[in-house]
């Protein structure tokens, strides 16, 4: 059952980095289509309507939102070579490594949600991540922590 857990775990590891990588992709490529509704919550008026008034502060709140995908990217790289470099394999230092990892990557991104206020729907996208995260750390921590662990 260990090596099924390992197995179960890394997969599920590499699923998460993917997942996070195409977030990552998505927040740098399409930012005005990702943020329009949190700037609606948020503000109480349309991102287009900002625009026409502002358009120096539109654009940079647009650069400050393709900087965290950005941060998403630089994050979920790493996750990804460490679930392939030893994650898979059992080691015990890329459980902690990715608990970190993952830890600040889904914590950051749910605590701006809740920061701003704004937990509808598409939070979901986060909670998924989350829970793909924790999944993934969970279903093998015995090959980490248990007494055949090294």
């Amino acid at each position: 059952m260990s090596e099924k857990s390992l197995k179960i775990g890394s997969t599920l590891m590499a699923v998460m980095g993917v997942f996070a990588l195409v977030i990552a992709i998505l927040w740098i490529l399409i930012t005005e289509i990702m943020f329009v509704s949190d700037f609606l919550f948020f503000t109480g008026e349309s991102y287009q309507e900002y625009l026409a008034a502002s358009p120096a502060y539109a654009e940079f709140y647009i650069i400050t939102k393709k900087l965290v995908g950005f941060m998403i990217l630089a994050v979920s790289i790493p996750i990804l070579f460490i679930n392939q470099s030893g994650y898979k394999n059992g080691e015990k230092w890329s459980w902690y490594a990715l608990f970190i990892t993952g830890g600040l990557l889904w914590g950051t991104l749910l605590g701006y949600r809740i920061f701003i206020g704004y937990v509808g729907g598409s939070s979901i996208t986060f909670v998924v991540g989350l829970a793909l995260w924790l999944l993934a750390l969970l279903i093998p921590i015995k090959n980490f922590f248990g007494k055949e662990a090294s």
